[in-house]
């Protein structure tokens, strides 16, 4: 099974309030070409949107509830080349697997599931290919990996590259138990 991996580097728009501020990653993805991640793209309310766009792969969107930076898995939705996806998951289920975020694009099934126990390493899984996405070190040198396992087209690694733009904690058990906490809390705050 052929093998390449490649790095995308982080990237900061600070200029103007800090509700306008944009994180990313960007870089250059073998055939592909430039890609780029901006989260939060738009905000509308509770709301935030990350947008992937490049050379090649067809312009993909996530939008969630905010958590942090970055939307998250609730009540979300994704669009890649403007055609809306339906997600699925069991977020009663005990294991990384059976949490995995389920969708159908382009008439193929994919599986985005938690590879480690932290927040950081991910995978893109269908039927003969695997994109797995790492992030290391922290700052200004923070990096996203991306190893692909497989024929992967540009549709693969659009999805690959927006999910990492995503608050997935709740793909482990841990993350799901804190996400849970946090989401009480600020329900709480609305009551004071």
């Amino acid at each position: 099974m052929q093998q390449h991996t490649y790095t995308l580097d982080r990237r900061e728009d600070r200029s103007g309030h800090r509700t306008t501020w944009t994180f990313g990653y960007r870089g250059t993805v073998g055939e592909f070409g430039r890609i780029e991640l901006v989260y939060p793209a738009k905000r509308h309310g509770d709301r935030y949107t990350t947008e992937v766009s490049g050379d090649t792969v067809p312009a993909a969107t996530f939008n969630g509830w905010a958590r942090g930076r970055k939307p998250s898995l609730h009540l979300a939705q994704l669009s890649v080349g403007g055609a809306g996806i339906r997600l699925k998951r069991n977020r009663w289920a005990q294991t990384r697997s059976g949490r995995a975020l389920r969708m159908q694009v382009a008439g193929r099934e994919y599986r985005y599931l938690a590879t480690g126990r932290r927040h950081r390493d991910r995978a893109l899984i269908r039927s003969g290919v695997e994109i797995r996405t790492g992030r290391q070190g922290g700052g200004a040198r923070k990096k996203v990996s991306l190893t692909v396992l497989g024929p992967a087209d540009a549709t693969d690694l659009a999805l690959a590259v927006v999910m990492v733009g995503v608050n997935t904690r709740n793909l482990t058990r841990g993350g799901a138990v804190r996400a849970f906490f946090h989401r009480s809390l600020d329900w709480l705050e609305i009551f004071q």
